[in-house]
């Protein structure tokens, strides 16, 4: 801070008179005019002031924006008397922006006398944030306050703080609050009310509309006498309950939670229909327990028809990494279970009775299956842990219009809460009993064949589906075979491929997707050292085609095609590695 311009100060006895004393800082300026002694006639007049000015008092307040107003005083440097009319622009202080809320704009009028300020403020920002109020505060013991603010508060202020938790809220909230006690120990009482409200929480897929609540605040606790959400997927949520508010409380949580015929959607393996009564219980700032019963009505999980075969992991290691690099590479990968336990903070447990009593459906990859039962969940989010499944109600499998009933079957969860297959279908081929298992990920679950007595999986699947020896097939029917694999096992490669690559002589067996997904059986055989013969079955005449390659030498191939469609096509190529 400094002069803006040359200022003269008269003293007269005991009277110090100024007139037009001009303070700059930074781009703002204060100009102070009036007369100091036994009686104080003084008047300042900010313009564009940084609020940055208090950082260098209190470097933790980390206050932006700028203030521009009045303030005069009177009485006597004793007993002064103070009236003020500021407005911050911008305001912002850095305990506010960590949780992702947005400047505003302030504006506050009113009075110091004999120790107590009196307030009337008008909060406003974008998306029609708009608050006011006022009150009084003592500036002596421990500093008693009493105040009461009402107005909007859009839950855009929020936006950034959501947006890094995955979830978008949009509407507004209607608060009715009053500040008392002290302020070093504010008690907060009043209402708040929300109506129309939508979240969204994009990482599972959920999207709560016609959000609607009623608080009440007694200093103590948050009562919600109403909470109430559609789910976008069908159903609805109730709650009701109280909050602890008090300072140090760690926020004690007693809510009642009912769900009815509420849908969940998961976009890719799984959709319920949910009934159930829960409760939450215990400090939100700890490990607070959902607990109670749930009822799955109807579920049904898809097993992906087609796994993307193409796409493998690729290795990339960075090479001299900057310390840096090398940190945020170990924070990414930091186990996000460490810690979890008696001293997880901010984690739910579970204490969950999940019951089916049947339509919980099994289909894809020709799976068309039944199961129900009960489960019990524990432990964590992070960790849950859980016992007990759902069991075989009824069930077939279909391959290639060849039918098998599943005779028993059940379904785990494991600790990322991905459903554990295991059903197993069984049928008869002459004398040989046929078991066919599907275990594994619902995502990704393998085939297995077994059969009494023992015979090898691609001599299981060629009786099973032929009734006759993988050494009688024809070179169609062992194809038939493949497509049948590949059905199976989603695209995915298998071992049963092993045995078909055999029987048919040929040095590579390849099981493939189209772009439009359908499947492709690939066969290719090197007729001697330079030629090779590549022969591909498709969906239709034009993806199936006879393919020759001739290595003529010196990096120099001939390449050329024909389709079933009477298509054809050829080319000359050269090749060279560096």
């Amino acid at each position: 801070m400094k002069l803006a311009k040359p200022t003269v100060v008269a003293i007269d006895d005991t009277i110090v008179r100024l007139k037009d004393l001009v303070i700059q800082a930074s781009r703002g300026t204060i100009t102070v005019t009036g007369t100091a002694g036994e009686k104080l006639d003084l008047s300042a007049r900010l313009n564009a002031m940084p609020a940055a000015l208090i950082n260098s008092f209190a470097p933790t307040v980390g206050a932006e924006g700028t203030v521009a107003g009045t303030v005069d005083i009177d009485g006597t440097p004793a007993a002064p008397v103070v009236a003020y009319d500021l407005r911050w622009s911008g305001a912002s202080v850095a305990q506010v922006r960590s949780a992702g809320v947005g400047a505003v704009d302030i504006t506050a009028k009113g009075r110091l006398v004999d120790n107590r300020v009196t307030l009337d403020a008008v909060l406003s920002g974008a998306s029609g944030l708009s608050i006011r109020g006022g009150g009084t505060v003592e500036l002596g013991g421990n500093m008693p306050l009493s105040m009461k603010f009402s107005g909007n508060v859009p839950f855009a202020l929020l936006a950034n703080l959501m947006a890094e938790n995955g979830f978008t809220l949009t509407g507004s909230a209607t608060v009715d609050l009053s500040l008392s006690g002290s302020a070093k120990a504010p008690q907060i009482s009043g209402t708040i009310r929300t109506a129309g409200g939508r979240l969204v929480d994009v990482r599972r897929n959920l999207a709560f509309n016609d959000l609607a609540a009623n608080v009440t605040l007694d200093g103590r606790q948050a009562t919600i006498s109403r909470l109430s959400t559609n789910l976008a997927t069908g159903g609805s949520i109730e709650a009701s309950g109280t909050i602890g508010i008090a300072a140090d409380s760690g926020f004690p949580a007693d809510l009642r939670i009912r769900l009815n015929n509420a849908s969940y959607v998961d976009g890719t393996l799984f959709t319920a229909n949910l009934a159930g009564d829960l409760t939450l219980k215990g400090p939100l700032v700890a490990t607070p327990v959902l607990g109670g019963r749930l009822t799955v009505r109807r579920a049904a999980i898809t097993v992906p028809e087609k796994l993307p075969t193409s796409l493998s992991e690729i290795d990339i290691q960075h090479r001299n990494a900057p310390a840096r690099v090398r940190q945020m590479a170990r924070d990414v990968r930091r186990d996000p279970s460490a810690g979890v336990g008696a001293q997880a903070r901010g984690i739910i447990a579970f204490d969950l009775a999940v019951s089916s009593p049947g339509q919980f459906f099994v289909r894809g990859r020709g799976i068309d299956a039944e199961l129900g039962g009960d489960l019990t969940i524990r432990g964590t989010a992070v960790q849950p842990i859980v016992s007990g499944g759902f069991d075989m109600r009824r069930g077939r499998l279909e391959i290639l219009a060849k039918r098998l009933t599943f005779t028993n079957g059940r379904i785990s969860f494991g600790g990322d809460l991905i459903p554990i297959l295991d059903l197993d279908a069984t049928s008869t081929a002459g004398s040989t009993t046929i078991t066919v298992n599907v275990a594994g990920p619902a995502n990704n679950p393998q085939v297995t064949f077994s059969s009494s007595p023992a015979l090898p999986q691609d001599e299981i699947l060629a009786r099973l589906i032929f009734n006759r020896s993988l050494s009688n097939l024809s070179a169609f029917q062992i194809a038939q075979l493949a497509s049948a694999v590949s059905q199976l096992a989603g695209g995915g490669s298998t071992s049963v491929l092993d045995g078909l690559r055999n029987k048919l002589g040929v040095d590579d067996l390849d099981i493939t997707t189209d772009e439009s997904g359908g499947a492709q059986v690939r066969a290719g055989k090197y007729l001697n050292d330079r030629t090779y013969l590549e022969l591909q079955q498709g969906e239709d005449a034009g993806s199936s085609k006879a393919v020759i390659n001739l290595d003529v030498g010196r990096g120099v191939k001939l390449k050329g095609e024909a389709a079933g469609d009477g298509s054809a096509a050829g080319g000359i190529f050269f090749e060279r590695e560096y």
